[in-house]
């Protein structure tokens, strides 16, 4: 599963990580148990005000993990800004603020200063509406939790009756965020939604032991009733095998195909050339390189395995034109 290689990231970074992760996940639970501890959670993860009740630490933990997992599959050598703003290597460095801290939340904390704020872009601090509930929606379509979203959309309603109940203003209830939102900023984030719920199905459970998650057994069961509900459409689970072949791949020829070392998505790539293949299938693991660096424009800072493979994918391309060009 993707979420087992990027726990291996952070730990080939250092060993104290998944485990300083894993410790952060407990103490946020517990504390949001309390009036006290949602506040103090609050204030060390820089938040504009106590979490609202003991269910935001669903959203916290969505939140976070989505800069936890985002940081390693665009973990790229230099500087980038696919989502936010980030370092070189995002993953690394936020290891290192985790283990000089040295404690749970401080390692929550490292991922949300890391990823959400490295220029400083997110001011002097998160709102837990804007930033918050908008990174959790973020982080659970994106990994096809579907099942997920509709839990997200019952607290949100049930913060919304305990509004309502106080006669606040409608101009402050919680929106509800699952529909479909086609500003430009929104469209890949909903395009991949609704991959997942047709020809993307790929739900990945953890288990918070060979992965630094929660624990998470994926509902099929109400991920398609989401679908259906938003949609208007059933997951294929089987339609990428169906039409691609899945990992059986032996009776093409002449393709070339990459998994970064440190991609999450390698879980799901096909990472061995196929048996009974006719030796022009080519598959290379890259080798500190996150998502399809290989396809990115060069770099100084690109490793040596992304600079030998682009070269080998060159040669290859213009050995099989000459050898078309010669059949015919």
């Amino acid at each position: 599963p993707s979420s087992r290689i990027a726990t291996e990231v952070y730990g080939n970074v250092s060993s104290f990580c998944p485990e300083l992760v894993r410790r952060g996940w407990t103490d946020l639970y517990r504390a949001a148990s309390t009036e006290d501890g949602r506040a103090r959670v609050a204030s060390e993860l820089s938040l504009c005000g106590p979490l609202p009740d003991t269910e935001a630490a669903e959203d916290v933990h969505d939140w976070v993990s989505d800069a936890l997992e985002t940081m390693v599959q665009y973990g790229y050598p230099y500087e980038t800004a696919v989502y936010e703003p980030v370092p070189a290597y995002p993953a690394e460095v936020t290891c290192l603020k985790m283990v000089a801290d040295g404690t749970g939340i401080g390692a929550l904390r490292a991922a949300v200063e890391v990823f959400y704020n490295h220029t400083g872009q997110a001011g002097e601090c998160f709102d837990f509406e804007d930033d918050v509930m908008r990174g959790s929606l973020v982080h659970l379509r994106r990994r096809g939790r579907s099942d997920l979203l509709l839990q997200r959309d019952g607290r949100i309603q049930r913060r919304r009756n305990k509004i309502t109940s106080t006669r606040i203003e409608e101009s402050t209830i919680w929106r509800r965020d699952t529909t479909v939102d086609l500003r430009d900023e929104e469209v890949t984030d909903n395009a991949w939604s609704y991959q997942t719920c047709t020809e993307a199905y790929q739900p990945m459970p953890t288990d918070g032991i060979t992965d630094f998650e929660v624990p998470y057994i994926p509902n099929a069961t109400k991920i398609y009733a989401w679908c259906k509900d938003v949609w208007n459409v059933e997951p294929r689970p089987d339609w990428e095998e169906s039409h691609f072949m899945g990992g059986d791949i032996s009776s093409g020829s002449n393709i070339f195909l990459t998994n970064g070392q440190l991609d999450p998505w390698r879980a799901s790539g096909i990472q061995s050339v196929p048996r009974g293949s006719d030796g022009t299938i080519i598959v290379k693991t890259l080798e500190g390189a996150a998502h399809h660096l290989d396809l990115r424009a060069s770099n100084l800072l690109d490793p040596p395995s992304v600079i030998k493979t682009r070269q080998e994918q060159k040669a290859a391309i213009r050995r099989w034109i000459n050898e078309w060009a010669d059949i015919h």
